[in-house]
């Protein structure tokens, strides 16, 4: 995978926060969409597990000018806020992504809404596009150095690690592919050496 592929990644997080502000009846939803230094199991392969993991510096300097809240990223539905018209706030602090959105009063919004109150969705998650990264070998885990764009922060129901895995894994692909040629290669080298010396 380049760093130039939009991403999506999924965040094992409670939403901290839903309330109905009495004096508008506006409706609000608040919590984490990303977590810093928090490493994450994308793939296993082998039982080797390859993770990730957002560097506590990654969202500086990323393009956070026209951001969506939407719900399992949609984007075959409307999107429940936007930091361009005002709804979505986005607030980078030590833990991570905080973000707070005022939801519309429609339909969509409306259930996403009431399935948070009741504790059915409670999960969140985050598109980006990756300007820099880094591979540690021996602990298998690559980090997120630098994020170039943030598209959308999701409400989601089912953690999207399909569509996740199928973009992450063409890039962890690589990297255990070469793994194995190097160990097959240094595994022949050895028997050349016994057999030969």
């Amino acid at each position: 995978m380049t760093n130039n592929q939009k991403m999506r990644r999924t965040v094992d997080l409670t939403i901290n926060e839903i309330r109905s502000e009495s004096d508008d009846k506006a409706k609000v939803l608040e919590g984490y969409a990303v977590v810093f230094e928090s490493p994450t199991v994308l793939w296993e392969c082998d039982g080797i597990e390859y993770k990730e993991v957002i560097a506590k510096d990654a969202l500086n300097n990323a393009d956070l000018k026209d951001v969506c809240l939407k719900y399992n990223h949609g984007d075959n539905a409307l999107i429940l806020a936007r930091t361009r018209g005002g709804s979505l706030e986005l607030t980078i602090d030590e833990k991570g992504l905080k973000f707070r959105a005022t939801l519309p009063n429609t339909s969509g919004a409306n259930d996403v809404y009431e399935l948070v109150q009741k504790g059915i969705l409670d999960k969140c998650s985050f598109a980006f596009r990756c300007e820099e990264s880094s591979y540690n070998q021996e602990t298998h885990t690559r980090t997120i150095l630098k994020i170039k764009r943030l598209y959308d922060v999701s409400v989601v129901d089912i953690p999207a690690y399909d569509e996740t895995n199928v973009e992450a894994r063409s890039y962890f692909d690589g990297i255990a592919n070469e793994q194995r040629a190097s160990e097959r290669a240094k595994r022949v080298q050895k028997l050349i050496c016994k057999t030969y010396l």
